[in-house]
């Protein structure tokens, strides 16, 4: 029989190690009799049955920004067009038209991150999990960023803020908030790599290609979700119960 350290270590990443321990003692147990291929076979639908939901979550996640802004963000700019919205005051007296440019700005990579991030988790955990919720409501509260409207802008930002301020008192919601800012740093990094890089004489030309700023856009949420799943590992994992520790 093959030595169960390498595949329990991979079991052990989609599931925890006390469960991947579980399986691989069964799985090799039943294979005394029933053979390697056996093994292998169980092995494969186990990791597949376990596992199909981080790719899954993946691309509905992707597809899922893709539509909000591929479709729905060019048609409201559409409906906006006639005014100049990014103008106006809002609630706080801002009429500079750089500081407005650059908190839409800000707003608008914030919301597709968080467009993201809830999709993904949401097919990952599941609705009843707190980081989906989360992560769901900030989306929500985002919204109003495509509206163009700074009095809506301004009223998300201060709601997104109080959200914020709430969960990181919060115990019952800090970690989760935790999960959520360290799935934002990989994506913040990689897109501001690639912004410094675009400013360079020297790459702006080949950079500027679709397939470069696809290509800088996975690898970002890719980071995103490892990142995701580590701290949520590390953070919402059930710790071992005293005997467990024991015994292991």
């Amino acid at each position: 029989m093959p030595k169960p350290a390498l595949p329990e270590a991979l079991l052990a990443r989609i599931t925890d190690p006390t469960r991947a321990a579980a399986i691989m003692g069964d799985l090799t147990e039943m294979a005394v009799q029933r053979g390697e291929l056996w093994f292998w076979i169980a092995y494969a639908r186990t990791l597949i049955g376990l596992g199909w939901r981080t790719p899954v979550a993946y691309v509905i996640a992707m597809a899922s920004m893709s539509f909000i802004f591929g479709t729905v963000l060019p048609w409201l700019w559409m409906w906006n067009h006639r005014s100049t919205h990014l103008m106006d005051a809002g609630l706080f007296g801002v009429y500079n038209q750089h500081i407005r440019l650059i908190t839409w700005n800000i707003s608008v990579a914030t919301t597709q991150f968080l467009c993201f991030a809830s999709a993904f988790v949401l097919v990952r955990f599941g609705w009843r999990n707190r980081l989906a919720q989360l992560a769901c409501a900030l989306f929500l509260i985002a919204i109003p960023v495509y509206s163009l409207r700074p009095w809506l802008m301004d009223l998300s930002d201060v709601a997104m803020i109080l959200v914020i301020a709430a969960a990181l008192v919060t115990p019952l919601w800090r970690k989760s908030l935790a999960v959520l800012a360290g799935t934002w740093l990989p994506v913040t990094a990689v897109e501001v790599s690639y912004l410094i890089l675009l400013t360079s004489p020297y790459h702006r030309q080949a950079l500027a290609l679709r397939s470069w700023v696809n290509a800088y856009g996975n690898i970002s949420f890719i980071l995103a979700v490892i990142v995701c799943l580590y701290m949520y590992r590390r953070l919402h994992q059930r710790p071992l119960a005293s005997y467990e520790k024991t015994v292991a």
